[in-house]
């Protein structure tokens, strides 16, 4: 079947689907279109799936609207194969779209390019990954957790984004990796160093960071002094 299906994401979560249909409609006939909605908050997922009559129709919409600017958002668009949104409705949602991978070498590892890869990001678009991943977990975490599971360099990706903008630590996320705590007889010096540290920072310390550390920190030393890790 022709791709004239377009997924269209980073959506403005306060945009109507008649908000998305105007946009939509710029590039030519729209012959269906299905925003996302959080069936338990009622709340848009910030993408849409639009279909075309054609593919050179859906291909003219990836080229004019992604990156399109929509306040202060850019629409991320690319072709999909999401027939099933119109046909069986969002039970069968299927994960957004990635990028295209690159090739690794027999001398490579998955971590070493990786790392070269976000070594040429800049700030702003490593912040803007790491935003839209924010985003996502928090409208919809089921989708976030079937494209982690499915896609575990994304994790890894996310991790290593976050340690070189410095939102955490790599002891933070040697941590925070496993669902299960470690106990803390099963952690090293330096992970048992960074609980204590992060246990004797105080409320003012912490309204000190930046709003993205604060929330990672309350977090963590909400779970340190629920003796998730043991007695620090």
């Amino acid at each position: 079947m022709e791709k004239s299906t377009v997924y269209v994401g980073n959506i403005p979560y306060d945009y109507t689907e008649e908000q998305v249909l105007e946009i939509a409609s710029s590039v030519g006939p729209v012959d269906d279109l299905r925003l996302l909605f959080d069936p338990v908050s009622g709340k848009s997922k910030g993408y849409a799936f639009v279909k075309y009559s054609d593919r050179e129709t859906a291909a003219s919409a990836v080229r004019n609207l992604n990156n399109h600017s929509i306040g202060n958002r850019n629409l991320k668009c690319s072709l999909s194969n999401e027939t099933s949104q119109f046909e069986t409705g969002i039970e069968n949602e299927e994960l957004p779209p990635l990028p295209l991978g690159v090739q690794i070498f027999p001398n490579q590892t998955t971590g070493q390019v990786i790392s070269s890869i976000l070594s040429t990001l800049d700030e702003q678009t490593a912040s803007q990954i790491l935003k839209e991943a924010k985003d996502m977990s928090s409208t919809n975490p089921i989708m976030m957790e079937r494209l982690l599971e499915k896609c575990p360099q994304l994790a890894h990706a996310l991790a290593e984004t976050a340690i070189l903008l410095n939102v955490t630590t790599p002891e933070t996320v040697e941590i925070c990796i496993n669902r299960k705590k470690r106990p803390i007889f099963q952690l090293s010096p330096e992970q048992i160093n960074t609980l204590r540290a992060v246990k004797q920072l105080k409320d003012d310390d912490i309204q000190d960071l930046e709003k993205s550390k604060q929330e990672i920190m309350i977090k963590l030393k909400t779970e340190i002094n629920s003796d998730s890790f043991g007695p620090i």
